[in-house]
């Protein structure tokens, strides 16, 4: 049966979801102010796995067994959904701007066909995503410019560790395509709960959680990370996609960049310099022609991409 043309919902739930995604770079940088990158992170999704499982079990949502299998793929995704992107933009914006985070993400779908290309067999480049890509790299390559040319500082190697966390999440796309046949939810909290086993002794392995002294400030912005982005975000997406399918849901590859920009200027005062602003413009450009090579309809990933 055919889903009805999207109308003034779709997009609304679409737009919101998007703000509450982008939201969540400015709610990283100020959180790690007085809280280690892995804390937030085992934080963030310690609320967003309580959450979750009590909707699942007041909803009466039916478990189901996974298999080895299934176990190693819901692993992969808990490592690349998750633990590593989020624990890699919290280190990041430490130094850099919520909006270039937000930017640098952006470059997440254009990866996500690279690595499709390299390990699918039925996805393989056309002539619109080689130029998708092509125009990614020409924005990182603005953005990246003035850092380099200053010298190999800081501020690059935090740039950079926001495009590992985009390569996460693209590894995720990819493997979270091996789950799809279980229920959405389910599944969510599943792995949701998965980053725990991984997120509870790194973070005691590699920092003290409980010496952090932090603000009033951190520790609201701590739970919003945790209510909003990682557990209300996934209802939105559940909802959208149910209502209007993945490739529906897909577009907010393109605006959650845009938002978390929006979401720096608008309340912390951000003020993006000409070539971030320039290489947003570019990459969401490739993002949109790279879709016009995409044919057939793919399952977005399961893990918001902030």
């Amino acid at each position: 049966m055919s889903k009805p043309a999207p109308g003034p919902v779709d997009y609304s739930l679409l737009i919101t979801l998007s703000l509450i995604w982008g939201s969540a770079f400015l709610l990283s940088k100020i959180a790690v102010a007085d809280f280690p990158p892995i804390t937030i992170t085992l934080v963030r999704q310690g609320l967003a796995a309580l959450l979750l499982c009590g909707l699942v079990l007041a909803l009466r949502r039916p478990l189901f067994r996974p298999t080895a299998r299934d176990l190693v793929f819901m692993v992969i995704c808990a490592a690349t959904g998750t633990v590593i992107p989020f624990t890699a933009i919290n280190w990041g914006v430490a130094v850099i701007d919520s909006g270039l985070a937000a930017i640098l993400m952006g470059f997440m779908p254009l990866v996500v066909i690279v690595l499709a290309h390299l390990l699918t067999r039925d996805e393989k480049m056309t002539v619109p995503k080689i130029a998708g890509v092509a125009l990614g790299l020409i924005g990182l390559a603005i953005l990246f410019w003035p850092a380099l040319r200053d010298g190999f500082g800081k501020d690059v190697w935090r740039q950079l560790a926001v495009l590992v966390a985009a390569t996460a999440y693209g590894i995720n796309a990819l493997s979270v395509k091996q789950l799809v046949r279980h229920p959405p939810m389910v599944l969510m909290a599943y792995i949701t709960a998965l980053t725990l086993v991984i997120l509870v002794p790194a973070a005691f392995g590699f920092e003290r959680p409980f010496d952090a002294t932090p603000s009033n400030q951190s520790v609201m912005a701590l739970i919003a990370l945790g209510v909003f982005p990682s557990a209300l975000g996934a209802l939105f997406m559940f909802a959208i996609i149910e209502r209007q399918g993945a490739s529906f849901f897909g577009q907010i590859n393109l605006l959650v960049p845009l938002a978390g920009v929006f979401v720096g200027v608008l309340f912390a005062g951000e003020r993006p310099g000409w070539n971030a602003l320039a290489a947003l413009v570019i990459i969401v450009s490739g993002v949109v022609v790279a879709r016009l090579g995409t044919r057939r309809r793919r399952e977005g990933a399961l893990q918001p991409p902030a």
